[in-house]
């Protein structure tokens, strides 16, 4: 593009130089920044305790609740299999008022992660706010069937 010299015209192209230049600018400034900035992800982990021994999974203190998420759409509420609406159901009342009680949460590894999350979204209905995510396997009976491959977890609340 050239620059007309002595014309009389006024120019109507605009100059996007200096317009890329402060664009640039930003995007390094913001590419050096974007590491560094503090992510808001709260965790709270538990202190490291050499002699500390697991607790087995059949002595579940009989205060706390766990629920398992199943393949075959159903849920495990600390043992007993029953539908998602039923489980929310009971749980609903022990956790009215008592924000900090904490339900643990554990799925199969067959689950799909969409009827987890429907799990889990069901607990916060329901009143839960402290979640705690159990991370070994669940144990779960073999005589229950499992789901077949094409059909969804279960209803939609």
């Amino acid at each position: 593009m050239g620059m007309a010299l002595g014309s009389k015209k006024p120019a109507s192209d605009i100059n996007v130089t200096p317009l890329i230049d402060v664009v640039l600018v930003l995007l390094i400034i913001f590419m050096v920044l974007t590491p560094l900035a503090e992510k808001q992800k709260f965790a709270r982990v538990p202190e490291y305790q050499p002699d500390a021994q697991p607790v087995p999974p059949d002595s579940v203190p009989p205060d706390q609740t766990v629920v398992t998420a199943l393949p075959n759409g159903r849920v495990l509420l600390n043992k007993q299999e029953m539908t998602l609406d039923e489980a929310m159901a009971k749980i609903g009342p022990n956790y009215d008022g008592r924000p900090s009680k904490p339900l643990f949460f554990n799925a199969a590894d067959t689950v799909k992660y969409a009827f987890a999350m429907q799990v889990l979204d069901a607990a916060h209905g329901v009143g839960v706010v402290t979640i705690g995510l159990m991370t070994d396997p669940p144990i779960v009976s073999e005589d229950a069937p499992p789901a077949p491959p094409d059909a969804p977890p279960a209803p939609p609340q």
